[in-house]
């Protein structure tokens, strides 16, 4: 009988940065030499200290050695005003050392002796190296060099040590410097020059042994250190939620229209222009929702929740009371702080400790603004809907429509294709007076009411109203005349 095969899991070493680990798959694999690469100022030193830092609350010591690039007191300068920095584990079991002045003194022969003397010394389980890329600036011959490295990486093999070598590294150099032969992982660090702000990203370019979530991940530098926020992507496995019950609306008449309303765990775009009334009809599915005991979190982008409550309460919704119930979080984002890589991590966790059974975007055009690029915009709408789908979560999205007569356009950036549901909201003139409309061009798996109607806004009531046609609406040439001009094909685009 053959005997059964034992695998092998690595032992991890967790970095200290918060969300780093879970794209490490766990942290960083024990005694692999990971390069922690990217140009200066994109936070490279910073998460090793953060790293030697955590290891060395938990008991683990490490050792920071620098090179010819800044001397540790000048690190431990800076380091003073991070709040993971502890003075209890400063020179015990975080130590720093300098490999500078022995490289001066007698070249690279007398680095690796100083190099294995303070590693006997110390013991350490953690080591950084920094910067490593001095060191290549440093020993000119390539020949020279190569057999450096290659010393490093026996060395640190024989002390069975985990090690940081930090670089300012290009991503040129990461393709082709001679140093990344004996890498066991590579962590790349840059950032975007933008108007308002810099914005910065990490990514994980390899990682030996070990899966990790590829991809381009946003990270912030506070007084805490990074926090990175990892990418939504959508799911490649699973099934979505299957829609079951329906969720109801608060304003009158529209759960007729919609055939008993929502099913649950759908998507669902609101579109319109200017002043139709997006905002309420949104709210009327959340109130509704929390009416039923299914928590709903509200994320708005032009209305805090002050300012919704204020609106809300001509209609007899009392949103304070229900947010103080926990069935209602309204989560206010000013569009000119939006960063969508952050927000839309942080709208996830929002809804995880809400426990929320409806999520509200008003309006996800907020969205498309912070980011110019139309495919990844594109993506990050699909990252959210599908994410959201797959927890049984019903999910409502409104979206700012061109014009207030014109002809009917449901997104600028053509993501209606994510919808299960679309409810548009017009304009229309009858006998002198604009009047607002409400009709749905589609809803999956369901009847509805394919006239366009009335959408009556008088508080306290909201409502949907009589057809058009009883209006005295005949023009077939007006832009919102009948339902049947308005769901042809070449009028949504």
């Amino acid at each position: 009988m053959m005997a059964e095969r034992q695998v092998m899991t690595l032992d991890r070493m967790p970095t200290g940065v918060e969300r780093l680990d879970e794209i490490l798959n766990g942290g960083i694999p024990r005694y692999s030499t990971v390069f922690v690469a990217g140009l200066p100022g994109t936070g490279k030193t910073i998460l090793s200290q953060q790293a030697l830092f955590a290891n060395g609350r938990q008991g683990r010591k490490g050792l920071y050695l620098s090179t010819i690039s800044e001397p540790p007191i000048k690190v431990l300068r800076f380091l003073q005003g991070f709040s993971f920095f502890d003075p209890d584990l400063f020179g015990s079991t975080v130590v720093y050392g300098d490999l500078g002045t022995p490289l001066r003194a007698g070249g690279p022969e007398e680095l690796l002796s100083a190099l294995d003397q303070m590693i006997r010394d110390n013991r350490p389980e953690l080591l950084v190296i920094d910067s490593f890329k001095a060191l290549r600036d440093t020993i000119r011959d390539l020949l020279a060099f190569r057999e450096f490295t290659n010393d490093i990486a026996i060395r640190l093999a024989a002390w069975e040590v985990t090690a940081l070598l930090i670089g300012e590294y290009s991503d040129a150099d990461v393709r082709e410097g001679p140093e990344f032969a004996i890498a066991d992982g590579i962590i790349y660090l840059y950032g975007t020059e933008e108007v308002e702000k810099q914005k910065r990203f990490l990514r994980v370019m390899k990682m030996r042994g070990s899966s990790y979530y590829a991809g381009e991940h946003y990270f912030d530098i506070t007084k805490d250190g990074i926090t990175v926020y990892p990418r939504m992507a959508p799911g490649v496995v699973g099934e979505y939620a299957v829609p079951g019950r329906r969720i109801g609306s608060a304003a009158e008449g529209l759960d007729e229209m919609l055939g008993g309303g929502l099913y649950e765990s759908t998507s669902t775009i609101i579109s319109g222009g200017t002043g139709a009334g997006k905002t309420l009809v949104a709210m009327s599915f959340a109130v509704e929702a929390a009416r039923q005991g299914k928590p709903a979190l509200y994320v708005s982008f032009e209305e805090g929740a002050e300012q919704i409550a204020r609106n809300s309460a001509g209609f007899g919704w009392d949103v304070p009371g229900m947010r103080s119930r926990g069935l209602l979080d309204v989560f206010h984002v000013s569009p000119s702080e939006l960063n969508i890589d952050r927000h839309a991590y942080v709208m996830k966790d929002r809804a995880e400790r809400l426990g929320a059974r409806m999520l509200v975007i008003d309006s996800i055009t907020a969205f498309q603004a912070a980011v110019p690029d139309p495919g990844k915009y594109q993506s990050y709408m699909w990252a959210i809907n599908d994410y959201f789908k797959r927890k049984g979560v019903t999910i409502i999205l409104t979206s700012e429509a061109p014009g207030i007569f014109g002809p009917l356009q449901i997104s600028a950036q053509s993501i209606s294709f994510i919808a299960d549901n679309i409810i548009f909201l017009r304009f229309v003139e009858v006998g002198g007076e604009i009047k607002r409309t409400i009709g749905v061009l589609k809803m999956r798996g369901s009847r509805h009411d394919r006239h366009l109607r009335e959408l009556i806004i008088d508080p306290p009531r909201i409502a949907v109203g009589a057809p058009l046609t009883q209006l005295g609406l005949v023009s077939a040439t007006s832009p919102a005349a009948t339902f049947e001009q308005l769901s042809q094909p070449e009028a949504v685009r």
